[in-house]
């Protein structure tokens, strides 16, 4: 989307919007995970469950969305149809290169 602006200056927007999303979520990650810790109520750390999983898939949904806005990515991509919301999966990436995990995330969020 902001693929006109001078690539430099994408960059640095990326890196940006990349930073912004960490320290936002990761605040607010720390803070259910700290009362989650403290108060260990079993009806209570079930409803921190469902809250850690939410902040967890709209932190990467913000991966995806500075993905979107500064990146000029074309998927194409097979084999998630199958694919449990509730099921487990054993997931591995070989850090071939930084993208790895951001690539899985884009691909796997919401869907397992």
């Amino acid at each position: 989307m902001l693929n006109f602006l001078p690539g430099r200056l994408v960059g640095c927007l990326a890196m940006l919007l990349l930073a912004v999303n960490v320290l936002l979520w990761v605040f607010i990650l720390f803070v259910f995970s700290f009362l989650k810790f403290i108060l260990p109520i079993r009806p209570l750390t079930k409803q921190f469950d469902k809250i850690l999983l939410w902040i967890a898939e709209n932190w990467i949904s913000g991966n995806v969305l500075w993905m979107k806005l500064t990146q000029k990515t074309v998927w194409d991509v097979q084999g998630l149809k199958g694919l449990n919301y509730r099921g487990w999966y054993l997931v591995v990436s070989n850090h071939q290169s930084w993208a790895d995990i951001f690539v899985l995330q884009k691909l796997l969020n919401r869907r397992i």
